[in-house]
Parts: C-alpha cells; structure tokens; sequence
C-alpha cells in the first residue's frame, strides 16, 4: 500500500486490511538503520563547535550556532501542503530542552552589534530580500549575523529587521501643528495688513482671508494624506518581504486566547485520538500483556498548549499542487464537478509549532496530575495472551511536547468557510510521557520505565502516520455536520478472470503415473503485494490440469498508481517440503483497465522466477476489467425508508442517516437501488461502533424473596450505568458475506461503547440473494468467545431504495444487549456472469429430489454401492437399496426416506469448484472401482429443480476424473486418461445455497465452529432458514418493468404472462419480436396460446394497510394464537406473492415445514428435532419427571442452551472444559492434515 495513504478512519473512511492500524514493530523497523552511526558523527562535529561567549552580548543572550545538520534527523519529502520538496527534522530532546529556555534569533544590528550582513532601509529589494533571508530563521543563518536572546529580554522588544521606509508619523504631527499656526497666521495677517496698509473694508478682507488660509490647511492636510499612504505601502512592503522569507511572526496573543479556551474544552472531542492510540498500543502488544485499554482521558487546567510559532506560506506555492490536482480530478470527474470544486475558494497555508509542559505537581497524587496536565487512564492485563489477564491500571501523564505542524485550508464562500482542512507534521514530534501505577488505595511512586517507553513508542507510531509526506484531509463541512457515511467504494471496479488449464507443465516429482509427476494448484496475486488473492484446488498428479476456476479481485486507485500487475503463479503441492513454482504469467493492469468491458482469451507461455527466463508449459485462461456501472435514471426514488409503515415513511428523524451530498454520484448513491440488470458487484460493509454494549446476567433472579417481595427481579434491567467495568465485554466482530467469514475487527476490551470504524469491500456474484451477517463476540479466556448477538442483513430487503444503508441495529440472538451502526454500500460492476455462476456463493447443499437413482444400459448386478462425495462432504447409498429396473437394462438405488432408506443431502463448501461425483461398486469390487459419473456445481443454477442425465465413466485414472474438469463436451480433448461412456446416470436434484444443519460436519476449527453458530443464532431467532432465493424488492421490479418497457408499444399491449416470459430473458430467442403479436410468438414456442396473470398490485396498493376499521386494528401481535404463520400468510397476501412460484422470502421466513410448530425452533441437532410441533414440545414438558425424555428433551435443545450460556453452560468450569476438549480435537485434527497436499489459503483480512 502507499504509505501517504496510510490515514486514520474519518470522514467516510475505515480500517481495513488495505488500511491496517500501525504498529510499534513496523515503525521501528521503517527507521533509517544507519541512523545510530550518523547521529554520533554529527554529535562529535557539535562538540567541537562551541558557542563563543561575547562580552558585549545583553545579559542571557549568545551567538547563534546553526542547528542545520545535514543528515541528522533530516530528510527530503514533497510537502503535501505546499506541493513543493522541503527538509524536515525529526524533534529532538534538543528543541524540548529549547523549550524551557526559549530564545530568538535577533539580528545583530538590532543589539549593536557588528554583523557580517544586515539589512538597510536604502538597499535595493532584491538585496535586502536575499540579506534578510539569511539573517532570519530558520536555519541555515549566515554566521557572525544573528545571536539568541531570552524571549522576554528588552533586547526583544525592537524591530529584528529595519523596514525600507521610515516612520512619518512624528513628521506629519509637527506639519499638521504648523500648518494650523499657518493658516491661523495667514488669516490675520490678510485682514491686519489690507485694513491699516491698503485701507480695504472688513467685508471684503475676512473671506479672502479665510479662502486662502483654508486653502493652506487643506493642501497641508492632502499632503499628510499622501504621506500615510506612503508609509502604508512601506508596511505593506515589509510585511511582504516577512511572509516571503518565513520570518515566525509574534503569537503572545494567540497563546493568551488559548490558555482562557482551554478549560472550557471538552475532552471527548479527543476522544479519535485517545482511540487512534489505543489501537496502536493493542497492535504491538508484547506476549505478556494481553490487552490494553484508554478508560479516561483529560486535558487539565493548570497549563495550556502553547504556540511557539507561527507563519503563513506563500500563496504562489500552491499553484503547481492545485494544477496536479486538477489532473488527477479529471480522470474521474466531468468538466461541471471540476468547475464547482473550483469555486471553493483560495487555499491558506499556515506553519504553526506548538509545545507542552506540564506543571510540577505532588508525587504520588494522581488527581492532582489529572486537574492540571494532559493525562489519560490505561488499564494493561497482564498474562498470557488466551489464558489470563490480571489488570493493572496506570496513569500516563505527557511531561512534554513539542512538533511542527503545516495546515492548508480551502476557502469556500459559505458558511464556515472552510471547505476541507489538510495537515502534515514537519518530522516526528517529541512527546514524553511517564507512567505511575495506581493501587486501590492511591498512587505508588514507583516509576514504570518500561510500560513509559511503550507508551512513547506508541505515541510516535501513531503521529508518524502523518509525518510528511503522508498527510490527512478533514472535511470539515462534513464533520461538523456529523457525515461518516460512505457513498462510494474504494474499489474502482473489478479483474475477472477465468483460468481454464495447464497444457504441457514439467515434472517435479520422481514419482508419478503417466502424464503425472506434479500436483499443480494456481495462485492469483498482485506481483508487488505478493499476497495470495485467490488460490485455485490442488490437482493431483497432472501434468495436464483442466482447473475450470474463476475469481475476481478488487482494483482500487494504489494498485493502479503502485503499477501493479496481475501475477498467474503456478506451484506444485508438497507434502514435506514448501512449496515449488513452477511458473508464472504477469500482465499489466495499467494497460488492461484502458479496455473495460470485455474479456481477453489467453495462451500464455510460462516464465521462470528469475528474469528472462522460461519454463515448459503453457496457460489458458481469460481475464477482463469491468468498471462500476452508472446509475439508471428509471430506478431513482425517494430515497425513504421503505420498511416503515406509510403513516411514519415522511418523518425526517426515521429516515436513514445519508450525510452530506455534494455531487450527482453521492445523490444516485441514496436515491438509487441496485440494479437487476447487474447483479453482480462490489459490497462494502462498515462497522462503526455500538452502544449500550452489556452482557445479560444469564442466572436471572435470585429465588429467595423473603424480605424482598417488591424489589425487581432483575435490579440491573434498564439503561447501562457504566462506561467501563468487570462486567462489560471485550467486544469485537465478524462480518460473513454469504456465509463466509471475510472480516475479523480488533477486539475492544471492557467497553460499553466500543469504536470500531472498519470494514471491508467483497466482489458478490448476485446482490438478490447476498447475506450479510455480522456477529459480535466477546473475546475471553480459557473458552469460546459468545455470541452477544447478530446481525443478519438481506441486500434485497435493506437496499429497496438506495444503494446505501447506514442503519442502527439491536444484537439479537446472543448473550448480550446493545445496539450496532452498520453501514452497506453496493455498486454494480458490467459484468454478466452466465446464469449457473450467478449464484449465492461457495456455501450450499445439494439435495436429491426424488425417490431414485437410476442407471440406464449399466446393470452390473443388485447390491451395487453407490458412494458419493462433494467439495467436503459424502455420502453413500448402501447395496440393500439397489434394485435392477423393470426392463432389465439398468439399476435403481431407493433414496425415498421411506422405511431404512435415507434422504440424500450432500453439504457443500466449495461449490465452484467441486463436483457431485460417483463411485459405482459392483459386488466384489467395494474398495476400488473404475466407473464414475460426475457433475459439476459450477454448471447448476441455485434452486432449480432439474432432471440430470449424465454419463457413466469407466476410467482407468479415478482421482484424475474427480479433480479436473471433465464433462461430456470435452472428455474426447483430455489427455493421458482413458474414458469410455458406459450408460447414463438419471436423477432429480437441485442445489440450495447457504448454510444448514448438515454443515455442522464442516466444524474443524474455531473459524468454522464461529461461522456456523452465527447461522443458528440466526436461527433460532427466526431471522435465517435453510432457504436462500434471489429477490428483487417489489418497488425496484416495477420500477425495473417500467424502464424496459418504457416507448414499446407491443409490450404494453402484451399479457402480463408474456411480458413476464420477455422480461424475465430465459434464453428464447425473440428476433424479429417488435412488431409481432407476441401472444403468436409465445404460442410458435409453447404450441399454445395463453393468457396472463393478472398484473400485481401497484406498489401503492402494497403499502397500503388492509383495514382502517377501528373494530379491528393490526398491532403486530405474536401470540399463541397470533403466531408465525398467521403474520407470514397475511405478509404473503399483502404483498400478492405465491411461493409456489418461487418468490416468497424463504431467507426470512419459515417454509410451511418449519412454520407449523412454535415461534421458535428447537434445535439443530438432528432432522427429528427440527420437526418438532408444538404438543410435542408440550408433551415433553408435561413429563418432566421421566428422567429419560428429560434428557432426550435438554439434548434437543443443547446447542442452543450452551449457546447463550444456559444450562451446563452457566457455569464457567464447563465452558472451560468444553473449549479444552474442542481445543484438543482441533489440534487432533491439524496433526492428522499434516502432510497433506493443499495450496496457499488467504487468511481472514483483518485490521491489525
């Protein structure tokens, strides 16, 4: 990733694992290792260059010596505030102890002194321009020009630099007194003169007297207006010459507003940071500190931060950054968005370094620390990392402080006038901080060296996350009206890629059949990040391997500016020794994105590893980039909440939370549902944080009333009255896409209201039936982190009116209480996937319809056993079942369920890439056999009934069959194997996506185990079923219907059946249909000519309520009389839907099975539980006292009990030996993979 991109989440931003939190051991290690060395050579040429002491200095003052050392601490970067290259310095304890001591740098001139350069009121301006740069700070400074002098010595208070023009002040006071003695003088003299001389009259006299001294006052006064704008200009020209040379202007009065501010500052407005720093530390946490947590954090009273410096940049540097910018924007933006962010006004460019320095306060009182200084409250548990955790609360208090700081603002002409704010740190700050441990009984004094060192480290690694040139942009419009919603996705849109086979590859194995000697798997990657993307299956002994696999990949903006291309490496599987590869195929991603839309076929010769070189073999595969679509005007709404009843959809404070809207874009984004015609696409899912986060007291009420008859039962029901306590969890979260787990967050530790800001971005084939489900834990010790509740999201039901949703939601299911704000984005790709690939995802069952397996023109003998296997599971139909047929010529396995015969169900994790695959085993041959039949779930579409009439093999290499992709269109083109079609396979089947009961089988880690309880959470609560069906909400089918239909007259005249079978594009060919009666059409194809359905009811008519009768009023009641069924027919009606037809909601609602029997469910144990009504449930209760059906009874509901810490599992030493006892079986069955052929697995993205 590019490291100026590296950013704390705000804004719309989160963690992810593109954007993962920093660490102490990443930083460390990103320092310059020849640092120790040049630090020492530098620090021997300072000692011996002393200052010189000067006898006619002022008292305190000394000649300045150039802290400018090239190579200490110094490094060139482009400054992302000015867009220009600068030196930054990392701060030292130098500048820390200069803070105690603080000087100026003052021209010599200034204190008499003699200097080798000064600046003079009579120099041209291009040599006073360049003499005051080298006499000001900072450095370097021209030596024998400049000495330091205390801050607040009276040798401060002068002018450091002369200014070309003198003052005219004193001058234009003395000029405005003699010009009224003038006039004044003037006046009299003309009357005195003209009456006793000339003998002329008063009358006469006194106005020519008066018209020509008034005349002189007046000029006199013009000329001291002239004069003041002289000087003016001389100050304007000073202060010119100040800001181009970066002379740090005086801020006393600046530091005096802050030190009154600062006590009225709330601290949660630092509430990030205390939360960036917090994160950093659970990052880097050493093996014998589990987990650490900010409990408090305060500013204090007693001393404010002080702004040393402060200056304005030039406003001329920042054109070069905005012309690149403007570049970078037109790649993505047309010519209006650019026009209207150009009318955001001038940007402002400060340089500000701040210090702190907390005060002297009394050892050992750690509320005195807190009233005046900086300070926060860590809580470190120290121990093992899941064992224990002993909690040891410290008191961190920031000593001092000192950094530099570069702000860029852009100006806008609204209200607050401040557009975005960018900020940079000239080099790492100094911050030291020391630690105190606080006992229950006060403070010790003992100092903590080694936990004050991590804190330090700590806080450098996090402000190194925005030390130039890394940078951070607040919007501050956005902040302040509290926007964090995400309106787009970081992935700009999506590499698809088919990989095909391997022809030809070479031998790495000695042993190995014919065509054998290799055990190739492909791995997808980007060739600079080097990380598995997506790994194919590992093809046993073949050179020639027919994989059939495709994967997409996410390309955001730093893959395309990194240049990174797409890497195809092909390896070979070992069982004792790592992995070999054997070749690889690289394509520039560059190049590819400037042809979207499109695939590109590929035959590409292998290369070797090492440069210029070559391998044997050669790879067919595909590959295409396929941009996010634009938005259909047809499918634009309101953007409300199509959820609420009618009555509450116009309230504003019930709609979702869309934050600021500033272009077209963000407003399709909220007013715009996905798209049926693109299914598929990239899915953001974001965390933010919860709230009133608590765990249930899973003991309930104490039985025991005597005394206390009118107390609560449960005294802590109500609002959460702590923050942080024993009590509270150590939250964090899971996020499963489709029943897959794709995201583990950080964990929180004791918090009611933790902060998560993370999440991830996922290519989804088909937004209609995609899943969200996020699950929160509460991490522990010794035994499996609880449930403490879910969240399960159906796309199709949160997105019927926008393609966003940033939505609170209660946890539900688990052993807690709290509310979590999730936000959803989806953005559709243009892409079109064939229909069998359309499909939920990898999780499902395949389930075998009718009563038999039959062969046809295969009949080896009765008791024929049929064994059966798929992408993790099998099965097997025993030889008592199998029957020859009535005409003799094939065999008939009896899968009825009825009598000792069995239902066949087979779960499936890896659907497209694995087939349903059959082993025949006539009599005698139950061991090995040479006749299969397969078929691959890549090729069936999600629940649809199909008749399947497949060959049978007889094969001479049965693992080659199973492994490559063989079907009967391409088995004649497969080498080195020997296939002969033998008969034909008849069977009725479909395959149901996502996860059931039978996937419990599929429990071999912690990963499983968790991904599984999420779904029965689910559940139980009645919020998830077995059944997963693709659906479009009723407002954006017929919005969709509209725009297809929109200016098609021989539609609109059409039955509602056959604008259906148009609209619903199922293959016919309709060429030449415009024009055409299509009720003739549809009776060319069907030999018949039908009439429609009546057209559904309008999308008004839907929300409308039923009943208005006051005798009569909806209150949503569930009872025993009210129940399930009865909301579930009525929302069945209402919406005109018939599940016959395949559209009723079978993710949310119960099939008619299930919804037969209580509100809730049983268990998912076994299939007779899951069938249990009601009197059954009754019954087993009323019998209590049989202890037999007691048991049968708890062992029904088990899993659900233990779940949410009920029965055995309310007590913690069986939830201690439940979690060793599936530690051990685990690790059981790690051993026993070992030396098993497997390929490189991405791990779960994750944050930290």
């Amino acid at each position: 990733m590019n490291e100026q991109e590296h950013h704390y989440p705000s804004g719309g931003s989160h963690y992810s694992g593109s954007n993962r939190i920093p660490n102490i051991k990443q930083f460390v290690a990103s320092l310059d290792k020849d640092k120790k060395a040049r630090d020492a050579k530098i620090d021997a040429a300072e000692e011996n260059q002393q200052p010189q002491q000067n006898d006619s200095l002022p008292q305190g003052a000394r000649e300045h010596i150039s802290s400018h050392n090239d190579g200490k601490n110094r490094r060139t970067v482009r400054d992302p505030t000015t867009g220009k290259d600068v030196e930054i310095v990392d701060i030292t304890s130098k500048h820390v102890k200069s803070t105690k001591d603080p000087m100026l740098t003052v021209p010599n001139p200034s204190l008499q002194l003699p200097s080798t350069i000064s600046t003079s009121p009579d120099q041209p301006d291009s040599t006073y321009r360049h003499n005051q740069d080298v006499t000001a700070p900072p450095d370097p400074i021209a030596p024998g020009s400049t000495s330091d002098v205390p801050i607040h010595g009276e040798a401060t208070n002068v002018l450091f630099h002369p200014t070309p023009s003198i003052s005219f002040e004193p001058m234009f006071a003395s000029i405005e007194a003699r010009a009224n003695v003038l006039a004044a003088a003037i006046f009299f003299g003309i009357i005195i003169i003209g009456y006793t001389l000339s003998g002329g009259s008063l009358l006469t006299l006194i106005p020519l007297a008066a018209v020509i001294s008034s005349g002189v006052f007046l000029w006199t006064k013009d000329l001291i207006s002239q004069g003041r704008k002289m000087e003016w200009h001389s100050e304007r020209k000073r202060g010119e010459f100040a800001r181009v040379n970066l002379i740090p202007e005086s801020v006393e009065w600046l530091n005096t507003a802050i030190s009154l501010v600062w006590g009225l500052i709330n601290p949660d407005m630092f509430a990030g940071v205390a939360d960036t720093l917090e994160d950093v530390m659970q990052a880097s946490l050493p093996g014998v500190i589990e987990n650490v947590k900010v409990n408090d954090f305060t500013l204090g009273k007693g001393e404010a931060l002080r702004v040393l410096s402060l200056r304005a940049l030039p406003d001329g540097e920042v054109k070069q950054l905005k012309d690149g910018v403007r570049k970078e924007m037109e790649k993505d933006r047309d010519e209006q968005e650019l026009k209207a962010e150009e009318e955001g006004g001038e940007f402002y460019n400060l340089e500000a370094t701040v210090a702190y320095h907390s005060l002297p306060t009394e050892k050992g009182n750690v509320s005195a620390r807190a009233e005046k200084n900086i300070g926060m409250q860590l809580v470190f548990y120290l121990g093992i990392k899941g064992l224990f955790g002993v909690p040891l609360p410290i008191w961190v208090e920031l000593e001092r402080m000192v950094a530099t700081v570069r702000l860029r603002f852009s100006l806008a002409p609204d209200p607050p006038f401040v557009k975005t704010l960018s900020f940079t740190l000239m080099g790492l700050p100094k911050v030291e901080a020391s630690c105190v441990p606080i006992v229950e009984k006060g403070a010790n004094i003992l100092n903590l060296p080694v936990i004050s060192n991590f804190v330090n480290w700590a806080i450098a690694t996090a402000a190194s996350m925005y030390v130039a040139p890394k940078s951070m942009t607040l919007d501050i419009g956005k902040m302040l009206q509290g926007d964090d919603v995400k309106k787009e996705t970081n992935a700009l849109g999506v590499l698809f890629i088919r990989i095909h086979k391997a022809v030809g590859l070479s031998k790495q194995d000695r042993r190995g059949s014919k065509g054998g000697g290799s055990d190739p798997y492909i791995c997808v990657a980007f060739s600079k990040f080097g990380k598995p993307q997506y790994c194919t299956r590992v093809i046993q002994d073949d050179l020639n391997p027919v994989f059939e696999e495709s994967c997409a990949l996410l390309v955001t903006a730093d893959v395309v500016k990194a240049d990174e291309q797409l890497s195809l490496e092909l390896w070979d599987s070992d069982r004792s020794s790592a992995d070999d590869v054997v070749g690889k195929v690289e394509l520039s991603i560059q190049k590819l994105i400037q042809h979207p839309g499109r695939m590109f076929p590929q035959i590409s010769k292998l290369k070797g590893v090492k440069a210029g070189s070559s391998m044997p073999g050669e790879l067919h595969w595909e590959v295409g980039f396929f941009g996010k679509t634009q938005f259909r005007k047809a499918l634009r709404t309101d953007g409300k909440d199509l959820s609420l009843p009618p009555g509450l959809r116009d309230k504003k404070e019930l709609q979702d939370d869309k934050g600021a809207l500033e272009t077209e874009v963000e407003n399709a984004v909220v007013c715009t549902p996905p798209d049926p015609l693109w299914p598929s696409g990239v899915l953001s899912v974001v965390v933010h944080q919860i709230v009133g986060l608590e765990l249930e007291n899973v003991k309930g009420s104490n039985g025991k009333r005597k005394g206390r008859e009118y107390e609560p039962a449960r005294p802590d029901a109500g609002e959460i009255k702590e923050e942080a306590g024993k009590k509270l969890p150590s939250a964090y979260c899971t996020i499963l896409v489709n029943d897959e787990l794709v995201y583990k967050t950080r964990t929180k530790v004791v918090s009611s209201k933790p902060i998560f800001e993370a999440g991830t971005e996922r290519f989804i084939r088909d937004w209609r039936s995609a899943i969200v489900t996020v699950s929160v834990r509460d991490s522990r010790n010794r035994e499996h982190d609880p449930i403490i509740g879910v969240v399960p999201l159906k796309l199709s039901d949160v997105l019927q009116s926008a393609s966003q949703s940033t939505r609170w939601y209660p946890l539900d299911g688990g052993i807690g209480f709290g509310r979590i704000r999730i936000s959803l984005l989806f953005r559709s790709v243009e892409l079109k996937l064939p229909p069998a690939q359309v499909g939920f995802g990898e999780i499902g069952t395949f389930e075998f319809l009718g009563d038999q397996i039959r062969t046809v023109s295969y009949a080896p003998g009765e008791k024929t056993f049929l064994k059966l296997r798929t992408g993790g599971s099998s099965g097997s139909v025993k030889g008592q079942f199998c029957q020859r047929s009535q005409d003799g010529n094939g065999l008939a396995w009896d899968i009825s369920g009825e009598g000792k015969s069995q239902k066949l169900r087979l779960p499936v994790r890896y659907r497209y890439r694995s087939p349903v695959f059959f082993e025949f085993h006539p009599p005698g041959k139950k061991r090995k056999t040479d006749i299969f039949a397969a078929v691959w779930l890549q090729d069936v579409p999600d629940m649809e009934e199909n008749d399947y009439d497949i060959p049978i093999w007889r094969c001479d290499n049965g693992l080659r069959l199973s492994q490559n992709y063989i079907t009967e269109g391409n088995y004649t083109s497969v080498p080195d194997i020997k296939i002969e079609e033998v008969g034909r396979l008849r069977f009725r089947g479909r395959f149901k996506p996502g996860t059931d009961r039978d996937h419990l089988k599929f429990v071999s880690d912690n990963e499983s185990r968790e991904t599984i309880e999420s779904w029965e959470a689910c559940f139980a609560e009645g919020v998830r079923a077995e059944h997963v069906k693709a659906e479009v909400p009723p407002v954006v089918q017929k919005l969709h219907e509209e725009s297809l239909t929109h200016g098609r007259d021989v539609l609109r005249t059409a039955s509602e059946e056959d604008k259906k079978m148009w609209l619903s594009r199922d293959g016919r060919d309709w060429t030449g249909a415009f024009g055409k009666d299509p009720n003739e059409l549809l009776a060319n194809h069907r030999g018949e000519s039908g009439s429609g359905s009546s057209a559904s009811a309008s999308v008004e008519d839907q929300d409308e309520d039923s009943s208005d009768d006051d005798d009569e009023v909806d209150l949503g009641i569930a009872d025993a009389e009210h129940g399930e069924l009865d909301a579930e027919k009525k929302k069945k009606e209402k919406k005109g839907k018939d599940e016959d037809e395949g559209n009723g909601n079978y993710t949310w609602e119960r099939n008619s099975e299930e919804s037969s029997g209580a509100a809730g469910r049983a268990s998912v144990d076994t299939r007779d539980t899951m069938d249990m009504t009601i009197s059954q449930a009754t019954q087993a209760s009323t019998n209590s006292k049989n202890p037999i059906k007691v048991y049968k009874d708890y062992r029904s509901r088990s899993r659900d009990l233990h779940r949410q810490h009920r029965g055995l599992m309310q007590w913690k030493p069986m939830r201690n030996i439940a979690f060793a006892k599936d530690e051990t079986l685990f690790a059981a069955r790690r051993v026993m993979k070992v030396g098993s052929l497997s390929g490189r697995k991405p791990d779960v993205e994750t944050e930290v």
